[in-house]
């Protein structure tokens, strides 16, 4: 099958097969994508060093599953993966307020006690409870896959249709293969809930499961899988699958506890996070390395230079009940850089020999925007934790003691600490505009994010103004500037900022999940409501004048609409045009020319295509049915389209000469899925990118494609770009916490 998406065709043709495949086709495609690559903010797909994660699964709402909460907490892993069996009850609540403190660090398989087959409540039907979990996590399919580092984690469906001619068994194999000849992978790690191997006991394996696909996890090299189900601790020695009697797998290394370049796969079932229900098991089976009954998770750390995996049960009890190793000796090289992948942050071959990449500051906590003190001194910096809502200050590379101010965010997903800018005042103080979403006390305890009672709900996204004191220590004076919704929600929020030539301010917001206004095309909608748009203000938060698609407030603060979130504005220093990014859902992502009065196309256009449910359709190049405000308004086709979703994020115009003339004032683009940074130059009249070969009908069909404008890459996801003062390329890397500097050699 080949799949072509050009631009100059003006339509998706499929070549050999029937439509029918052609949709088929679509879908696997969004299966295989990375189910979180439009949030933006959702910790996905990240590049750290060494990092660590925490595993386990039957976690019900037991003070034994809070003690393995908090022991995860204090353990401070990367990610948090969920096995499956969570709250064993209708309503969810009382285990999302256990594991709160890491909610935001999962990812979840769904179990037979989450899932729709296994309760038909009439106050709270299983699909509604299934329902909850998949909205909590941002899952649209019970199966998925994302990045994390050099590691390739899948999460598969024990509940879901799981035979040879389903789709998720296409999915699986696709995926797999494509992550085995990644040469940024080194290690797979596949977890679900029900088990594919145990000792006998109260609960037994899933046999065609278990025959289905340990065949594939060994042809693709799947380094360690992680089941629950039963409630107990088990790991196997590396095993590989007999295909004369499953049940006896054939064990490739006897040892108990370190694994050099191991055939097969280790199997650990980790049901321990909380359930009272003790799945007791009745002997041992020969493929056992290690069994036992206890509380706690499975810590997983990769070290060494991601050369070694070394793993750890951490019981309840603080003790170490369980510890294994595997090591690689050889570590697949990236085919183009020939060293260790991924590593530190690295320029791409045609820019190594010319520049450099420095660490400025570390410690940071899940940052999303900096912002340079003075216009002349590069070593004083403000950035914000989008978590956390505290507002830091790195002076000389060090964060210091105290954060500047500590706002009341919520943090679910794309909410919390957005976006800053500043703005001169009349004394020697400096005014700080700070964008974020503001907390009801509880309002993290909701249940279903987009569905919260009031008194849960965030009380909005909320521009305010502060008033830096002038020993630079603390924010105070805030004033309350601009009142945006941030339900439903919890996505789509945007805030990103900027000064604009005339001192206004630009914000861009997107449609917060599910606003039906004018603003997001509803031609019969609602009238705008300050979502899905960039708004202009002055620097008191007032609308100015001769508001450009009308005069009536709010819609006379609306520069700019139909978009559905954005992570990146800048202006051309040359032109004064306006640029930004857009995100797509699984496929569209966008760098516009935003003149006065444009529209982004969304909710009926993404990318160059109509759509259906996050599929792309037909290529619509003069779509229709757009809300126009009385020809006010006008759309226009994105300069660039990432046909696969990188998460585009910052949009930075290199104004300055330190790189040499032949970067002043192109534009560099920054991704969260990838940790890219991409370097464009513009035609002569500014308005759009030069661009040859297969990028010269501005689509990136597929990720290669990518490569003619990769600048940099291996930035664990990145939020913000900015040109410091010493006229060098700054980067805010949100999973590393890191600012780093890009400088000549």
């Amino acid at each position: 099958m080949k799949l072509i998406i050009s631009k100059k065709s003006m339509l998706l043709e499929i070549i050999i097969l029937a439509p029918l495949v052609f949709v088929l086709q679509i879908q696997l495609a969004n299966f295989i994508s990375d189910n979180y690559s439009h949030h933006a903010y959702s910790q996905d797909n990240t590049n750290w060093s060494d990092f660590n994660i925490a595993a386990a699964g039957d976690w019900s709402c037991t003070n034994n599953t809070k003690n393995t909460a908090d022991n995860i907490v204090d353990d401070d892993p990367e990610l948090v993966l969920g096995l499956g069996d969570y709250a064993y009850r209708n309503d969810a609540g009382c285990w999302l307020e256990i594991i709160k403190p890491i909610k935001d660090k999962m990812k979840i398989a769904i179990g037979n006690h989450d899932d729709k087959a296994y309760l038909d409540d009439v106050e709270a039907p299983a699909k509604e409870r299934l329902d909850g979990y998949m909205k909590q996590f941002n899952l649209t399919k019970q199966f998925y896959s994302f990045d994390y580092q050099n590691v390739h984690f899948m999460t598969m469906s024990t509940e879901d249709s799981y035979e040879k001619a389903s789709m998720q068994y296409r999915f699986v194999e696709n995926d797999l293969k494509k992550a085995a000849s990644n040469n940024t992978i080194n290690w797979i790690v596949v977890f679900y809930h029900k088990i594919a191997y145990t000792s006998p006991g109260m609960v037994g394996s899933i046999v065609d499961f278990r025959n289905t696909y340990h065949p594939l996890f060994e042809k693709y090299g799947v380094d360690i899988v992680l089941q629950a189900h039963t409630h107990n601790y088990q790991r196997s020695f590396p095993i590989s699958y007999n295909k004369e009697n499953s049940s006896d797998p054939i064990i490739t290394d006897h040892d108990v506890s370190d694994y050099a370049d191991p055939k097969g796969q280790i199997f650990a079932i980790v049901g321990t996070a909380g359930s009272n229900v003790i799945h007791n098991l009745t002997s041992t089976a020969n493929f056992t390395a290690k069994q036992f009954y206890g509380y706690g998770f499975l810590n997983l750390a990769f070290t060494k230079n991601r050369t070694t995996l070394v793993g750890e049960f951490h019981d309840n009890n603080n003790t170490i009940k369980d510890r294994f190793s595997i090591t690689k000796s050889t570590i697949k090289k990236n085919s183009n850089l020939g060293i260790p992948s991924p590593s530190s942050p690295r320029l791409t071959n045609e820019f190594a020999d010319k520049f450099k990449i420095e660490i400025v500051a570390k410690g940071l906590k899940s940052p999303t925007d900096m912002l340079f003190l003075d216009s002349s001194k590069p070593n004083d910096i403000i950035v914000l934790e989008k978590n956390k809502g505290t507002v830091q200050r790195v002076l000389n590379g060090k964060l210091q003691d105290s954060p500047l101010i500590d706002v009341n965010v919520s943090s679910e997903n794309e909410r919390g600490l957005l976006g800053v800018i500043t703005l001169g005042s009349k004394n020697a103080s400096k005014n700080i505009y700070l964008y974020y979403t503001e907390a009801n006390a509880t309002s993290d305890n909701c249940p279903i994010p987009d569905n919260c009672p009031p008194d849960m709900e965030p009380k909005g996204n909320r521009l305010y103004k502060y008033e830096l004191l002038q020993d630079r220590t603390q924010l105070s004076n805030p004033k309350l500037l601009l009142e945006i919704p941030a339900v439903p929600g919890p996505a789509h929020n945007g805030g990103k900022m900027i000064v604009g030539p005339d001192n206004s301010i630009f914000l861009v917001v997107g449609d917060i999940m599910g606003h039906t206004t004018k603003a997001q095309n509803y031609k019969d909608g609602g009238e705008p409501d300050t979502t899905g748009g960039v708004l202009r203000i002055g620097k008191d938060g007032q609308p100015l004048q001769n508001g450009y698609l009308g005069n009536e407030y709010p819609l006379n603060l609306y520069y700019a609409y139909g978009i559905r979130n954005s992570f990146g504005i800048d202006f051309d220093p040359v032109s004064g045009n306006l640029w930004d990014s857009e995100n797509g859902p699984d496929f569209g992502d966008e760098i516009n020319l935003v003149s006065v009065g444009f529209n982004s196309g969304w909710k009926d256009v993404q990318g160059i295509w109509e759509h259906k449910e996050g599929k792309p359709l037909n290529v619509k190049s003069n779509p229709a049915e757009l809300a126009e405000f009385d020809g006010k308004g006008r759309y226009s086709e994105p300069e660039f389209t990432f046909f696969n979703t990188v998460g585009v994020t910052a949009v930075k115009f290199f104004n300055s000469d330190k790189f040499g003339l032949e970067y002043r004032n192109d534009l560099f683009v920054s991704d969260i899925k990838n940790g890219n940074i991409y370097h464009f130059d513009l035609n002569r009249d500014r308005k759009s990118l030069l661009l040859d070969g297969p990028l010269s009908d501005k689509i990136a069909n597929t990720p290669e494609e990518l490569d003619a404008v990769k600048f940099a890459e291996g930035f664990s996801g990145i939020t913000d770009l900015e040109v410091g003062p010493d006229g060098y390329l700054y980067v805010l890397a949100y999973g590393k916490g890191t600012i780093y500097r890009i400088v000549p050699v």
